[in-house]
């Protein structure tokens, strides 16, 4: 008798590795402002070509328009492992990705390749979007 086992889902802890490791190799500013940046990730929260890597992640929605996705486990994990540094600016909590390239690259050897380029076009429509405005149409809402 054959079984199949299905692989479990991505965990809060590695969708922050796998998304710290794609900002390092795509050469993006390797500083993340906590809560802007899960603000920013729900958007992608529900869509389908992104929503399995949210699979663990609980996604928080409040009725005057405060919606975000909870990643404040996942940073402290990633804090104590060393993969980000923490910094206080003007009472903004921030972080610092503490990766070179080829630790990058192989964090991101351990993830499968459905998950590796969903990230890759996430982070390309996360940072196309903050640089430029019109760029906002091609994120799915």
């Amino acid at each position: 008798m054959l079984k199949e086992s299905a692989k479990k889902g991505i965990t809060d802890f590695a969708f922050l590795n796998l998304l710290s490791s794609t900002i390092v190799l795509h050469d993006r500013m390797p500083i993340l402002e906590n809560l802007q940046l899960q603000k920013d990730l729900y958007v992608f929260y529900d869509d389908p070509d992104f929503n399995f890597l949210f699979e663990d992640i609980c996604k928080k929605e409040s009725i005057d328009g405060n919606n975000y996705i909870d990643l404040d486990k996942a940073f402290q994990l990633a804090y104590a492992l060393g993969l980000l540094s923490m910094i206080q600016d003007n009472g903004n909590l921030k972080s610092v990705i503490n990766l070179r390239k080829d630790e990058a690259r192989k964090n991101i050897s351990l993830f499968e390749q459905k998950q590796v380029k969903a990230m890759n076009d996430l982070v390309t429509q996360l940072y196309l979007s903050k640089t430029n405005d019109k760029a906002q149409v091609l994120i799915k809402k």
